[in-house]
Parts: structure tokens; C-alpha cells; sequence
């Protein structure tokens, strides 16, 4: 038992990977709420006959389609291991790519948020090269765990996933550190 346990670690640590996930306390229940209420309204829209009440539906309904990836709480949205760091709906960045790895601190009405901003040394196009994802169309007008913003930088919200912030950009810095200079497993 003792010896299964030890070869668990083992291989963990050789993979040395991190993975983080949105977090399942708080963010749900908005989701839940649209759901409801647009239920209700589709419930009386078809009772009355209104359109009103059924384009109002309809509004919910759009609202929580682009909103169900915060219902998807065990899936990893950032990832990392020594090949790069993978974004959900992004694609994986070799380390080599990342330029630096930034805390940044955003007030939303009086509320401070903090994100990792990503700066790449080259165009995100020719960073992601052939790792770029193909996000099946289904999900391309849903919410993304990141934002891209000028200048070759992508922006990542960590406060809504499941670790601290101190505790992910430790983890991803570190990582940076080891692995930028190494060349990545091209399969």
C-alpha cells in the first residue's frame, strides 16, 4: 500500500503538472437564478401567448448558454506542465514564448480583482502556431476563461478558479522559471 502510494507521487512529480479549474461555490448560483427566470418567463410567455414574454425567454436563455462554462467545474481551464502552459479555448503557449508572467489589479467598482497578464515575445498567432485549438462551434460564443488584450498580452481572471491567486501565480511562475529555457516535446 505504502509502496502504490509512493509510485503515485512519483510519477506526479515527474509529470509536474498543475491544473486549475473554476471554482464551484460562488458562481453558480447566478447561472442558476437565469435559468429559472427564464423558465418562468418562457412558463408564462406560452400560457399567455405573449411574445414579449418569449423574446424575454429567449434573452435568459442566451445568457445562460454563454454563461454555462461556469456550471463546468471540474474541467481544467488553466493548465501547465513542463511542455507549456494550455488555456481553455486558447491553446497551449510554450514557455519559451512567455515574455513574463504579471499580477494585475483591476477596480471594479470599489471590488479589486486580480489576473494574470501573459506578455508573449511574439504575435499570439505565431505563438500558439500549431497548438492553436479548434473550438467546436457550439462553444465559440461562450464565456472563455481569458481576454486578449493589445500588444501580444492575454489576460486571465483568477479569481473565480478554484486556487487562491498567490497559490496560481506562484505555481505558473515557478514553472516559467524552470522550463522557458528548455526545448518543448514536439510530438
Amino acid at each position: 500500500m505504502l509502496r502504490a502510494a509512493a509510485m503515485t507521487a512519483e510519477s506526479d512529480d515527474r509529470h509536474d503538472r498543475y491544473t486549475v479549474a473554476y471554482d464551484q461555490e460562488e458562481i453558480q448560483f447566478p447561472v442558476w437564478i437565469l435559468m429559472i427566470f427564464g423558465a418562468g418567463f418562457l412558463y408564462a410567455s406560452l400560457a399567455k401567448g405573449s411574445v414579449t414574454l418569449f423574446l424575454t425567454s429567449v434573452c435568459f436563455a442566451c445568457l445562460v448558454y454563454y454563461s454555462y462554462p461556469l456550471l463546468e467545474t471540474g474541467k481544467p481551464r488553466l493548465a501547465a506542465n513542463c511542455d507549456g502552459l494550455f488555456i481553455e479555448a486558447l491553446g497551449r503557449l510554450a514557455w519559451r514564448e512567455i515574455a513574463a508572467i504579471d499580477v494585475i489589479e483591476v477596480v471594479v467598482r470599489g471590488n479589486i480583482y486580480k489576473e494574470a497578464e501573459i506578455s508573449l515575445s511574439d504575435p499570439l498567432a505565431i505563438a500558439l502556431g500549431r497548438e492553436a485549438l479548434t473550438v467546436p462551434l457550439y462553444r465559440r460564443f461562450m464565456r472563455r476563461p481569458f481576454y486578449l488584450m493589445p500588444g501580444s498580452k492575454v489576460r486571465v481572471p483568477l479569481d473565480i478558479l478554484d486556487h487562491t491567486p498567490e497559490e496560481i501565480m506562484g505555481s505558473l511562475t515557478r514553472m516559467w522559471l524552470y522550463n522557458r529555457g528548455r526545448a518543448a516535446n514536439v510530438r
